[in-house]
């Protein structure tokens, strides 16, 4: 009986149900599909991350070393479990040439490396250790892609001629995060080549599990090792892949979020509707004599039968899904051995999203214990004023909300990808970057360099700064390493957080990953050892930095010396200036020089890759359930005013006449849903927006909005979407007769 009374039931409300399965549907879609990603790219990450056996903690040094002062240090420290050298010779961008595409306008450090000793290992496409010929090399597999390689292409450096037989996975350097690319090379080759760059050595520790890695950095630092150059932790290798792959996987769980509280509100509604439309039965069961539990099953069933087809139909959606928006993932990492635990794990996020529908459904039907028996002899009466009110605000909610998770994930897009952006990242708002690395004079050519900047008619302004490594110690008397970029800050300023820029020569500023890290802040004092003198400075400002691992430092001294790790120089272009021609002079000359707009793009594409496929996933859900909900809820009010409608044809009104004023009810409520998804996505959602950035390091987040994309492109298709939907729902209108209203209203 009970499946009888479903069954009947589904199919005298066969649209309210299929609306049902959608929003079902959908959320178990989402969040499965997020869910899936997740694992996916931990997994994978994983799994490489143990076979590539990546080292604990990581110093990179740019000058002579003592290996044996080092292997003291290991060997003295018991967390230790095992350490290596490995070397990195640091090449010319200019002289790299990748198939028929020069990296003399790259953002990263490439170089040579021979396969690690006992750790730290590069893998090939199978995970594996390649086994490199001499002539070969391994390309870093985020370039492939990106420079449209294939196995057998031509890697030139100067006049030197190597074969790419194949790609790497680099777990440390993976993602453009990480400055620094290694291309992997036979040992022969590899001390050939010696002579063409500047050799870095990375000095690699491997920790017993549970040891306190900055407890060795700490003594690291106080042994006084080599430490020209950043120190990279595990921590932060697996924060920089997790972070630049993971960004668009956050997104798609909050849109999946979003839909499930738009499910519970639009189902909450038609439950709500069908329980006011079935009083009679309802209360006719109760005088017959059937338990309120019962009759409340046989509405759960029916939710109950809904909910499983959605997680089922959902389920599948995000397998599909799954392949083509991993595939990144699984190009950097691999695949991961974890399929099954995926796969019990999304079935159980497919279950969640719909027990928290469930949840909500059975909570309503709670309402039914409130009928007395009595009503069944009572025809049941119209929702009255207030239900068709709550309908229309209902659409201008949902509306609103989908409005909403279209715009910031797209706002988000446009903020990372805009030359503005820069002021987030530690780099101030310029438009040509100019690198001075190579060179055994760093402070020569970069003197040299800015005295053919004062004399270009082209060049605007420019701004030198130049980066030198200082130990400082802090007031628990621990010591540590700060690259501290000198020069005049106020030229192109980055973003604060708090305080200011440094503008006294006993000030410094941190950026927020190095202002957490030593547990300082404005005000906070510290003691550095400038060339050989111990001085007081007082931390005036902390600022957003996503470069060189998001820990930098920045004062306005004029520090020279042969001490210098490296000098950047920004450079404003006078109107008209060609870049090209700008950029061509000056690597003529010996420099590295970068366009700003292509700094963001190449240092973070492979984010905004990830970005701009979340927020197609957002735009395309957004703008069917937009569909799906108008379209629903003008079809329920055109069927419940069907004989107020009858009777408006009876008295002479047309069809078309009567669509035109229920068309207007419909898209008013979806208009204004749209104006307060637009004004609150574009205001509130910078918070949203500025939570995800601040992993990376970038505070005092403010959209860079694209007014063509956030006030024409997505308003304009949410209208059409809703203007569409409308002209569905109230399409019935024409069906309905003018003698139907003879009949009564019932």
């Amino acid at each position: 009986m009970i499946k009888k009374l479903i069954f009947n039931n589904v199919k005298n409300n066969k649209l309210m149900s299929a609306a049902t399965v959608f929003f079902m549907t959908a959320s178990a879609m989402l969040i499965s599909l997020a869910v899936m990603l997740f694992f996916d790219l931990m997994g994978a990450f994983g799994k490489s991350a143990e076979r590539a056996v990546i080292p604990d903690f990581m110093q990179m040094h740019t000058g002579n070393i003592d290996e044996t002062q080092i292997k003291a240090f290991a060997e003295i420290r018991s967390e230790v479990k095992d350490f290596q050298i490995c070397s990195f010779l640091n090449l010319n961008n200019s002289e790299i040439v990748l198939g028929s595409c020069s990296l003399a306008d790259s953002t990263q450090d490439n170089g040579l490396s021979v396969q690690g000793e006992n750790f730290d290992f590069l893998l090939g496409m199978d995970n594996e250790l390649p086994d490199v010929k001499k002539g070969q090399v391994y390309v870093p597999i985020c370039y492939r892609e990106m420079y449209d390689l294939t196995v057998g292409d031509k890697m030139n450096i100067g006049d030197a001629e190597f074969v790419i037989a194949g790609f790497v996975r680099d777990v440390q350097m993976n993602s453009m995060l990480a400055s620094s690319k290694r291309f992997l090379v036979n040992a022969a080759d590899y001390d050939e080549m010696r002579c063409r760059g500047e050799e870095e050595y990375l000095i690699e520790f491997v920790l017993d599990s549970g040891s306190d890695i900055n407890e060795l950095s700490t003594a690291y630092a106080a042994a006084g090792l080599p430490s020209n150059g950043p120190a990279i932790t595990k921590p932060l290798i697996r924060m920089m892949n997790a972070l630049s792959d993971g960004i668009m996987i956050i997104i798609i769980f909050l849109v999946g979020i979003a839909v499930i509280l738009i499910s519970v509100l639009c189902i909450r509604f038609i439950l709500l509707l069908q329980t006011e439309r079935d009083r009679t039965e309802i209360c006719t069961l109760k005088a017959l004599g059937i338990e309120r539990a019962d009759i409340k099953r046989i509405y759960f069933s029916k939710y109950l039968m809904f909910s499983v087809c959605g997680a089922v139909i959902g389920l599948a959606a995000a397998f599909l899904l799954r392949m083509p928006l991993g595939e990144k993932i699984r190009e950097l990492y691999g695949s991961g051995d974890n399929g099954s635990i995926t796969c019990v794990v999304s079935i159980a996020a497919a279950a969640a999203a719909e027990g928290a529908i469930l949840l909500a459904v059975w909570k309503i039907l709670k309402r039914t214990d409130k009928m007395p028996p009595v009503e069944a002899m009572i025809s049941a009466n119209d929702s009255g004023k207030s239900s068709r009110r709550g309908q229309y605000i209902l659409t201008g909610l949902v509306t609103a909300i989908c409005t909403f998770i279209m715009l910031v994930p797209q706002n988000l897009y446009t903020t990372m990808s805009a030359p503005d952006f820069t002021s987030y990242m530690g780099i101030g708002n310029s438009d040509m970057r100019i690198d001075v690395r190579m060179t055994e004079d760093i402070v020569g050519a970069t003197e040299s360099i800015a005295a053919e900047l004062k004399a270009d008619k082209n060049v605007r302004n420019y701004s030198v700064l130049c980066t030198k490594s200082l130990t400082a110690e802090l007031s628990d008397n621990t010591t540590v390493n700060l690259f501290v970029e000198n020069g005049d800050h106020t030229v192109f300023p980055v973003v604060y957080s708090k305080g200011r820029y440094p503008e006294r020569e006993n000030e410094i500023a941190l950026s927020s990953m190095n202002s957490q890290e030593l547990g300082l802040d404005v005000g906070s004092e510290l003691y550095l050892t400038v060339d050989g003198e111990r001085k007081e400075y007082t931390v005036c400002g902390i600022y957003s930095d996503i470069t060189n691992g998001g820990k930098t430092a920045k004062m306005c001294n004029n520090i020279g010396g042969d001490e210098i790790v490296w000098s950047i120089i920004y450079v404003s272009l006078g109107e008209g200036a060609d870049k090209d021609s700008f950029s061509e002079h000056y690597r003529s000359i010996g420099a590295d020089v970068t366009d700003i707009v292509d700094y963001i793009v190449k240092s973070y594409g492979q984010t905004l890759d990830m970005v701009s496929a979340a927020a197609k996933v957002a735009a395309v859900t957004g703008a069917i359930v937009t569909a799906v909900v108008v379209m629903l809820f003008m079809n329920l009010i055109s069927e419940r005013k069907r004989f107020e409608i009858s009777l408006q044809k009876a008295l002479g009104f047309k069809s078309g006449d009567i669509m035109i004023s229920y068309f207007a009810k419909g898209i008013i409520p979806a208009a204004a849903g749209i104006v307060i998804g637009v004004l609150s996505a574009n205001i509130l959602g910078e918070g949203l927006g500025g939570a995800a950035l601040k992993l990376f390091g970038a505070d005092s987040f403010r959209f860079v909005i694209d007014g063509v994309w956030a006030y024409l492109i997505i308003p304009i298709v949410m209208i059409i979407t809703s203007a569409a939907a409308v002209l569905m729902g109230i399409y019935p209108i024409k069906k309905v007769s003018a003698f139907e209203c003879c009949y009564g209203k019932e």
